[in-house]
This record gives structure tokens, sequence and C-alpha cells, in this order.
């Protein structure tokens, strides 16, 4: 049984030009030392550049935002910041990226979270919080693909609007590598090395669970963005994102806290106060809903044998090569289902290669999506209203009112949903929450 320890340090940041790397430091305790880096495809911004100053300070905010990986070994109630002099709005920030972004880690854990996180009174080094340097960016964008339908759609339409892009990804597995190919377009990439210790650890009983992986993709995209030359990193979430899993000790628990509108505005806000003024940050996706995305990738076969939106495809260490859809997950099941109507059943049956939607083993599954039972599955999935409209319009297709699926739930559904029309309606309108500047609201709007 490990003696954890009851302080989390955040150490510092090392540049090494030569090797193209940042190297976060982090410690826990006096007993534990990790250094996670994060490896660039191009030279770094020299000292002499412009572009250094806001480059060091969008590391610093990775920095802060990575430690979350070593931190949640045993979320220790005291924190210390050594690397960085922290302004209220920075510590207020932090503050919700490790409690709402831990949230699903603090309830699979049974860990209080919020009662343990405190930046708020964290010891920081002395000095005043960096301001924004602003050097002009050239007009180019950064797409974050992960390789599943919704980036592939953004990429699509900043195609059509005929905007300067190129790719973006960190570690690329597979799905990723191939996607990328089939775009025909220019593909950057960064590396990032966790501490092999954090392994070690985990495997000695230290606490493990998700983490908001997506705001350290984004920083890092935003650090490369000042490597690579970009003036926007754009995600692709879409507005279901803002929809919860459960409430748990009277907090809303969002299994992808780090995509929703809030946390996208909370980074932008850090990005404008402490990095780079005119470096734009928000997701094109944002006013649409799952199912609207789902029917504007059926539009293209371009990457029908490339993209995947099944986790286990991107596993860390799989003991064997993953098959690009596993079949058998709450990801596949919302992608069949979402994707079913859109793209119609012969080609939805090679690009999974099955009818999940046919197969009876998948009843449970199908009942959680739809708000039969349990709650919202831990995963990146639409609505619970969105999956039951999806699967009601498909109850009125032939293609698809026998399957065994939709034959067992549709009539339990029906009852609970009175106009699932007006439901998909709605889900086929854009909504007007949303941060997209205004070219790139003109550009999904003549997409759309």
């Amino acid at each position: 049984m490990i003696d954890w320890p009851d302080t989390f340090t955040f150490a510092g940041v090392d540049i090494d030009e030569d090797a193209r790397e940042a190297r976060l430091r982090y410690r826990l305790g006096a007993r534990y030392a990790f250094v996670e880096r994060i490896v660039f495809d191009s030279p770094l911004p020299a000292a002499s550049s412009p572009l250094r100053a806001p480059f060091e300070a969008a590391l610093e905010l990775l920095h802060l935002a990575a430690g979350v990986s070593y931190y949640k070994t045993c979320a220790p109630p005291r924190i210390v910041v050594e690397s960085a002099a922290l302004s209220d709005a920075q510590r207020r920030f932090l503050q919700t990226l490790y409690v709402d972004g831990l949230g699903e880690f603090g309830v699979r854990n049974n860990v209080d979270v919020a009662s343990r996180v405190d930046f708020i009174n964290a010891p920081c080094a002395q000095g005043q919080p960096r301001a924004p340097s602003n050097p002009p960016l050239p007009r180019r964008s950064a797409v974050l693909v992960g390789g599943g339908k919704d980036s592939l759609v953004s990429v699509e339409v900043l195609r059509a609007g005929a905007e300067p892009m190129a790719l973006f990804a960190v570690n690329p597995k597979k799905p990723i590598l191939d996607c990328a190919r089939a775009s025909g377009l220019p593909f950057v990439k960064a590396a990032r090395y966790l501490d092999p210790q954090l392994f070690e650890l985990n495997a000695q009983g230290a606490l493990n669970g998700h983490v908001p992986i997506t705001a350290i993709v984004s920083f890092i995209a935003l650090a490369a963005s000042f490597v690579e030359g970009f003036d926007a990193v754009i995600l692709s979430n879409e507005r279901s994102a803002d929809q919860g899993n459960l409430t748990a000790g009277g907090r809303e628990v969002n299994h992808q806290y780090s995509k929703t509108t809030a946390a996208e505005r909370d980074m932008a806000a850090m990005i404008a106060g402490h990095v780079h003024a005119g470096l734009s940050y928000f997701s094109l996706l944002r006013p649409l809903s799952e199912a609207h995305i789902a029917t504007l990738m059926a539009r293209t076969a371009r990457y029908d044998d490339a993209f995947t939106s099944c986790n286990r495809s991107f596993q860390i260490n799989p003991k064997a090569p993953p098959a690009r859809w596993c079949g058998d997950c709450p990801k596949c099941r919302f992608s069949f289902l979402v994707l079913a109507g859109a793209m119609g059943r012969p080609r939805i049956e090679c690009v999974f290669g099955k009818n999940m939607l046919d197969d009876a083993a998948q009843l449970v599954g199908y009942e959680e999506l739809v708000g039969l039972s349990g709650h919202k599955p831990w995963e990146c999935v639409g609505e619970l209203a969105e999956s039951g409209a999806a699967l009601l319009r498909l109850a009125d297709h032939p293609d698809w009112r026998e399957t065994a699926v939709v034959r067992a739930l549709a009539p339990r559904l029906r009852p609970l949903m009175p106009d699932p029309g007006g439901v998909w309606a709605d889900l086929m309108t854009p909504s007007r929450d949303h941060r997209l500047p205004p070219r790139f609201a003109a550009m999904l709007q003549d997409y759309l």
C-alpha cells in the first residue's frame, strides 16, 4: 500500500530547440518526479523570434492543464505552482478545469474532487502573470482531427469555403492517418509522451480514470500554432456535448466537459488574456446536433474506408491490432444509429461491416442511449432525445423497421416521445449559441 504524498507541484517547463521538444515537469511530494515530453514536427521559435513569447505562454498553460494526468494518481489536497505566477482568472479557470474535467473520475473512484482541488489558494511563483504577445500570424487554420465524422465534416466545410488549413493531431493512430491521406490536405502532428512512471503507479494502485483530454490536446495545438503558423485552432464539438451524464453531489457530471461550450469559452478567454489576442479557438460545428452532422457526413464517401468514432481503435497499448469499428460500444452504437438514416442500409453496413441494429446483443446498450435505462453512457454520444428521435425515424423506414433493436425499442419509446418529428426538426435547426467568427459562420451557413 503506497503512502501517498499530500502535495502536487508544477515544477516548470524546459524547451529543447535541438530536439524540438518541451518538457513538462511535475512532482508528487518529494518522492516522485515526472517529466512529460511534447515533440513538435517543425523547428521551434528561436529565442529571438517574436513568436517565442506566445509560444512559451501557450506551453505554460499546457503545463498547467496536462498536469491533471499526474495529479489524479492520488488527488492530493495541496497544489503548488512553482512554474508560473497566476492571475485570479487563471486560478478560477484551472479550478473549474480540474474539478469538472475530473467529474467522471471522481464518480467512478468515489472521490470528492471538488473538496481536494485547490488552485484558488495554491502558492505560486512570484511576479506578474503573463500578458498576451500579439505578433502577426498567417491566415491558416489548424483543424483538430480525431478520425471521426465530426472533424471530417469541419474539413469539408472549410474546403468548400476555400479556407487555408492543415489537419492537426496528437499521437495519431491509423484511422487518423488514413483520414488525413483521404483528405488530400496538409497534415501536421505532435507527439505526447507521458512519463512511464505514471503507468507503474497505476499498476501499484494509483487512482486512474478519465481526464479532460480535449483541453490538453487543444493546448498542444495552440503551442503548435507558433511552430507551424496558424491563426485559428478549430475543434468540431457539437451542441450535444453540453448535456451531462448524471448529477452527483449537487454537480452535473459530464464525461466530455472539456468539449462543452462553457469550457470552450473559458479556454478562449485564457488564450486571449495570456497568450495571443489574435489566435482564434472555437468549435466550427457548435451550432449543430450530432444528427445534423451525420447528414452532412453522408454527403461524401471520401472517408468511408477510413473514418471511425470507436475509441477502441485508439488504445494506448492494445494487445492486438484493433478493428476500425469494434461494433460493441456506446460510440459504435450511436454512430451507427445516426448515420443509418443518412447513409442508407447498404452503405452503412459496408462502413461498419455489420448491421448493429439487427444484433439483439446490442439491445441493452441501445436502451441506455435512448434513455430507457440507466444514465447516458460515459462516452461522447448525442443527447438522449436525439438518439430516441433517430430510432423512431428508422421505425418508419422499410429498411430498418424490422431490425431487432428498432422493433424492440420503438413501441417503448413512442409513449415517451409523442412528437419525434418536432424533436428531429429542432435537431436540424442550427443553434445561435456559438462563438464562430463571422467568416467561419458564413462558411458553415453556406455549406448547410
